[in-house]
């Protein structure tokens, strides 16, 4: 009887948490996910959604721009002229490996602001960045995601990549 008892208790509890979310009446229930993003991928090229190539090692040259492809999750969207739109920004840091010291900078590298008849789910951010005085080393790159609709917390992430001497090029 106790085993019964526990379950019907668990049970109990699960739909409890559905109605304390259901109060907000703005909020869709199936998209209560949070902001994240899934691990960003140092790119050589990027040509639409899931359709990038990989650069081998995540090792350029300080003349090259860095391009990071990742892809955003668990945004919002709101009505805007009949159509759906979601408005994310990323900004970006740059640190050595292992440092505090930011190198590079910048606020809202750019505004995303995707609109669809329905709501947007399949959403890919193009960073580019310039990687100008940076020296050879490894280095990571945070990306800081804000959903500029949801005004929650940003979600935020570390990619590792390497800033390599143009002659190592021609080695290869």
């Amino acid at each position: 009887g106790a085993n019964a008892t526990k379950k019907a208790l668990d049970r109990g509890k699960a739909p409890k948490k559905k109605t304390d979310r259901g109060n907000s009446p703005k909020k869709t229930p199936d998209r209560e996910t949070e902001l994240s993003m899934e691990p960003g991928v140092v790119c050589k090229s990027i040509d639409g959604y899931e359709n990038y190539e990989p650069l081998p090692g995540a090792a350029q040259t300080s003349d090259e721009k860095l391009l990071v492809y990742v892809r955003a999750t668990g945004f919002k969207t709101e009505k805007v002229d009949g159509a759906y739109q979601a408005h994310l920004a990323p900004d970006f840091e740059v640190r050595k490996r292992g440092a505090k010291a930011v190198l590079l900078q910048k606020k809202k590298m750019f505004e995303y602001k995707p609109r669809e008849a329905q709501p947007p789910y399949r959403i890919y951010l193009k960073n580019v960045i310039s990687l100008k005085g940076l020296t050879p080393g490894d280095y990571d790159l945070t990306i800081i995601l804000h959903d500029e609709i949801a005004k929650g917390s940003p979600a935020t992430q570390v990619i590792k990549f390497k800033v390599i001497p143009p002659e190592d090029l021609s080695k290869k």
